[in-house]
């Protein structure tokens, strides 16, 4: 939603804007705002999205009132869903940047050691309390945390392995196991088959061109493999269940992603300055004791593109072979997405998506499993 706000709100301006406004300006007016003004906008997409359609979409009188409100009232979304898939925050989650940005927070709370920050810092750790970790917040149910899920990273934790059966390569910020409450059903195949779709799609992507050779393309299997990841992760959403929780998720690591996507205010007082966000997190680890990722370059590199690879993995825009191309052909998005993904994903993982020992057997296999 963040990344999605900036840009809307470059392109449309907003409330006492006329026309655009320049990409690094829409930035710095997002990561300064009030943190209840983001809240409320929050709070706008989620009920323009209507999950529940086609009965009354979520917010009642008082707070579509209140919504309306917001500094970013009048910002026009451009999608819908207007925010990431679950699978950007997971792989940004993964860099470590929301412990570390916890001990920012802490550091700079309690005390002097990381210097005196700016203004601009100060606006930015108000948010972030707010945004990351539910200081202050005057809209309880949008961290999607209560009395009863207590810690935002728990409810991530949990909804990450619901939907994709996958878990942080960290435990917690002091190096204890993590905890979290543990579905009865989840897709623990979901990593097999998605990696095996990856090496079909590489396939595919060198014998495009390919008019003399043997083509190992297989529109046909392409097919059948994002047919049985589409049910799996659709298996997990009926009723659109896990949607107010990816809406969370995705506000929190997109305020993460914006805050290293450039030397903001905060990094430029954390002597953090650098060329990439995987270097401004790994200098600003150092300065509160607690190492990034080692793959971080490579997760933060394809989080974008695999928020919309998953999209359309979910979509019906794969409706058959013959629609499959859209997926390894350069000339669209979406393929120029795919290999990213192929790419960062195996230098995340170390594995080698472009060959394999023996494929996986497509036909309905048991993604679900019950503990």
């Amino acid at each position: 939603m963040i990344r999605q706000l900036v840009n809307d709100l470059s392109a449309n301006g907003g409330a006492g804007v006329v026309g655009s406004m320049p990409i690094d300006v829409a930035a710095l007016k997002v990561l300064t705002a009030d943190p209840l003004d983001l809240l409320l906008y929050m709070e706008q997409i989620w009920d323009t999205f209507n999950p529940w359609a086609p009965n009354p979409p979520p917010a009642g009188r008082a707070r579509n009132t209140l919504y309306k409100t917001g500094l970013f009232a009048d910002v026009i979304a451009t999608a819908s869903p207007a925010w990431d898939h679950l699978g950007y925050s997971y792989v940004l989650e993964n860099t470590r940047a929301v412990q570390i940005l916890r001990r920012v927070v802490r550091e700079y709370r309690s005390g002097e050691n990381l210097g005196a920050p700016s203004v601009s810092t100060q606006r930015w750790l108000d948010a972030t309390e707010a945004l990351l970790f539910g200081a202050a917040n005057p809209i309880a149910p949008w961290l999607s945390t209560s009395v009863v899920r207590k810690d935002p990273e728990e409810v991530r934790r949990n909804a990450y392995d619901r939907l994709m059966g996958v878990q942080l390569a960290f435990g917690t910020e002091d190096n204890r196991p993590a905890t979290y409450d543990k579905a009865a059903a989840t897709n623990t195949g979901f990593v097999r088959l998605f990696e095996e779709l990856l090496y079909e799609l590489w396939q595919a992507m060198i014998n495009v061109k390919n008019l003399v050779g043997v083509n190992n393309s297989d529109n046909d299997r392409i097919f059948r493999i994002t047919e049985e990841l589409q049910f799996a992760l659709r298996s997990r959403r009926q009723s659109q269940m896990l949607a107010r929780e990816e809406l969370a998720a995705a506000t929190a690591l997109g305020w993460v992603e914006l805050t290293l996507s450039a030397n903001t205010p905060v990094v430029i007082d954390l002597k953090a300055i650098a060329t990439s966000p995987a270097n401004r997190l790994k200098l600003i680890g150092e300065r509160v004791g607690l190492a990034a990722h080692s793959k971080s370059a490579a997760l933060f590199s394809m989080c974008n593109e695999l928020s919309r690879f998953l999209r359309v993995i979910e979509s019906n825009a794969i409706s058959g072979p013959s629609a499959v191309p859209v997926l390894y052909t350069s000339a669209t998005d979406i393929g120029d997405a795919s290999r990213r993904v192929i790419t960062e994903w195996a230098a995340a993982t170390g594995k080698d998506l472009k060959a394999r020992d023996k494929p996986v057997e497509v036909g309905r296999p048991k993604l679900v499993s019950v503990r």
